[in-house]
C-alpha cells in the first residue's frame, strides 16, 4: 500500500473507535434516561424516576413521603474520548515513484503542453516485520505495530450539563396519605358510575 495509507489507517481507526464510544454512550444515555427512545425521530418518553417511600419525624408525629428522583441524576454517565494514541511501527519502503512529465504537441496552440502522468511522489511500504532468533535456524515473524491508547473522562457538554441541572431540580418529595386519599378518591368516583 501507499505509504500515506500505511500512516493514515491506524489514525482513522482511532477515530472511528472514538466516534463509536461516543455513539454507545449515547445509547447508554437514552436507555437510562427515558422509559423510551425513538433514534430515528429523536423522540423520547417520560423521564425515567425512580420512586422510593420513607417515613419522616416531625412535631406532629409520622407522615409517609413519596420521593421521586430522575434516575439520570443517580448513575455516573460514561463520557470518554480518546485523548492521546501513540503508535510504533517499523515501515519498510518497497519501492518510490516520481511525477513522469510527458511533452505532446498542441495543433490548435503550435506549442507542446506538459502532461503529468503520475499526481506526484508516491512511495508503496509496507509494515516491517520483527525478527526474533531463538535458535541459529529457526526464526520467526511477529507484528511490529504497538499501539497505546489513552482515554479520559471527556468534558461534560453544555447540553448534557443543561439537562442534569433541570432533571437534578425535579426531584418530587409528596405526602403519601394525601396521594392516597386522592387515589382512593378517584377510585371511588369511577365504581359509583
Amino acid at each position: 500500500m501507499e505509504l500515506q495509507q500505511l500512516i493514515a489507517g491506524p489514525l482513522i481507526a482511532t477515530i472511528e473507535a472514538d466516534a463509536l464510544s461516543a455513539q454507545k454512550y449515547l445509547d447508554y444515555l437514552m436507555r437510562v434516561a427515558f422509559e423510551s427512545y425513538n433514534p430515528v425521530t429523536g423522540e423520547t418518553g417520560k423521564l425515567r424516576m425512580l420512586t422510593f417511600t420513607y417515613n419522616e419525624q416531625d412535631v406532629n408525629g409520622s407522615s409517609k413521603k413519596n420521593v421521586s428522583i430522575p434516575l439520570l441524576t443517580l448513575v455516573p454517565l460514561p463520557l470518554l474520548h480518546v485523548e492521546e494514541a501513540d503508535f510504533d511501527f517499523d515501515i519498510k519502503i518497497l519501492d518510490a515513484l516520481s511525477e513522469n512529465v510527458e511533452e505532446k504537441f498542441s495543433v490548435e496552440n503550435g506549442e507542446s503542453v506538459k502532461q503529468p502522468q503520475s499526481t506526484g511522489f508516491k512511495m508503496r511500504a509496507s509494515l516491517a516485520p520483527q525478527r526474533e532468533v531463538k535458535d541459529d535456524l529457526q526464526q520467526s515473524l511477529s507484528a511490529n505495530m504497538k499501539v497505546k491508547v489513552r482515554m479520559r473522562q471527556a468534558d461534560m457538554p453544555a447540553g448534557l450539563s443543561n439537562l442534569l441541572h433541570l432533571t437534578a431540580n425535579n426531584v418530587q418529595v409528596e405526602d403519601a396519605e394525601a396521594e392516597e386519599e386522592i387515589n382512593g378518591n378517584t377510585e371511588g368516583g369511577s365504581d359509583g358510575r
